[in-house]
C-alpha cells in the first residue's frame, strides 16, 4: 500500500476510536498525535523554507490483567504538512509488549536502551539540535528488536536491546544501556555493539530541581568520532528558556564542529505551543560549513 494512503487509512480508522469506546474489551485505547510546523531562515539556504517538524499519529493500548500483569501495544507513523517530504507514513513505533514484575518486554520496534540512558539527555530542544548524537547516529528507535527492561532496583534499571534482523541495511545490532537515579540526579551508560564494526559508547547526567535543570551526554563511536552535548533548562511559567552546546571531533578531522543552540518555549494551551530557537556553527555540520539557523515553530498535541 502507498505510504500515503496508508497515514490517510490510519488517520481515517482511529479518528472515531474516542467516540466509540475509551475501553474495549477491558483494553484501553488512546488515539493521540502531534502536528508540526515551522519557518527556518538559515545562512546555508536562500529565503524562508517551510517545514514540517516531525508531525506524527498513533495509537496505544494497555490492558490490565490483574496479578501485576499488563499487556500494552503502540503504532506510530509520521506526518508530513509540509508535503515536500515522503515521510508520511513511515513507522516511527510499532511494538507490543508484556509488563509485570518480571519487568518489560517487548517486541517490534522501540526506544533503544542507548537513547533511554544517554541520548534523551543530548535530544533537546526542537529541529536537528542535539548535533553530536544526530551526527553519530545514536540509534533513537530499533525495529525488529527484542527489549527487556528490568524492574526498578531501588533507582537502578538495566535495559537490553537484540536486533533480530534488519531489512534496511543488514547491521543488525545489539545494546545495552543502565540508569542510576538519587533524588535531583540521575546517571546513564550505554553501550550498542554493531555488525558493521561502528560500537557506540556513551554516559550521561542529569540534574533538575525546580528552578533549572541540566544535562549532559559524552558519546563515542568507533571509526567516527567523539563529542558532547550539554544544556541547560530555565522554566518560569508557561515559559521554558534553554542554552545548548554540542562540540564534535571527527576522527579524520574533516567534520569536526561546535554549536550553541538558544531556545524559547511559551505554552499557549497545555496542548499547544510555540517555540522560537536558534543555532549557529563553527565546522562542518549535516554538510553545511559555519552557519547560523533560525527556527520559527508550532505545536498541536492532541
Amino acid at each position: 500500500m502507498n505510504k500515503k494512503v496508508l497515514g490517510l487509512a490510519l488517520i481515517s480508522s482511529t479518528l472515531s476510536l474516542p467516540t466509540l469506546a475509551a475501553d474495549v474489551a477491558g483494553a484501553n485505547i488512546n488515539f493521540y498525535g502531534s502536528l508540526r510546523v515551522m519557518l527556518e531562515r538559515a545562512d546555508h539556504n536562500s529565503g524562508v523554507d517551510y517545514k514540517d517538524a516531525s508531525s506524527r499519529v498513533g495509537i496505544k493500548s494497555s490492558k490490565d490483567f490483574g496479578d501485576g500483569l499488563s499487556a500494552f501495544a503502540k503504532y506510530e507513523v509520521a506526518l508530513d504538512l509540509s508535503d515536500d517530504d515522503d515521510t508520511i507514513g513511515d513507522m516511527r513505533y510499532g511494538h507490543l509488549g508484556l509488563q509485570g514484575d518480571f519487568g518489560t518486554l517487548a517486541v517490534g520496534k522501540v526506544d533503544s536502551p542507548f537513547y533511554e540512558a544517554v541520548g534523551v539527555a543530548a535530544d533537546y530542544m526542537w529541529w536537528n539540535s542535539a548535533p553530536v548524537y544526530y551526527t553519530l547516529d545514536g540509534g533513537l528507535r530499533i525495529s525488529e528488536s527484542l527489549y527487556y527492561r528490568t524492574p526498578d532496583m531501588s533507582g537502578f534499571s538495566v535495559q537490553a536491546l537484540a536486533q533480530v534482523d534488519s531489512s534496511d541495511n543488514d547491521h543488525e545490532q545489539s545494546q545495552l544501556g543502565a540508569t542510576y537515579a538519587m533524588g535531583s540526579v540521575t546517571l546513564g551508560a550505554a553501550y550498542a555493539n554493531t555488525s558493521d564494526d561502528s560500537d557506540l559508547f556513551g554516559l550521561s547526567a542529569y540534574y533538575s530541581n525546580e528552578a533549572f535543570y541540566l544535562n549532559g551526554a559524552y558519546m563515542n563511536k568507533e571509526d567516527d568520532g567523539s563529542g558532547i552535548d550539554a544544556i541547560l533548562g530555565i522554566p518560569a511559567g508557561k515559559d521554558l528558556y534553554t542554552l545548548g552546546v554540542s562540540d564534535f571531533s571527527d576522527d579524520d578531522g574533516n567534520n569536526d564542529f561546535t554549536a550553541v543552540i538558544l531556545a524559547y518555549q511559551h505554552n499557549l494551551r497545555d496542548d499547544l505551543k510555540v517555540w522560537l530557537e536558534a543555532m549557529a556553527w563553527d565546522g562542518s555540520l549535516y554538510g553545511n560549513e559555519d552557519s547560523n539557523t533560525i527556527n520559527l515553530g508550532m505545536n498541536f498535541d492532541f
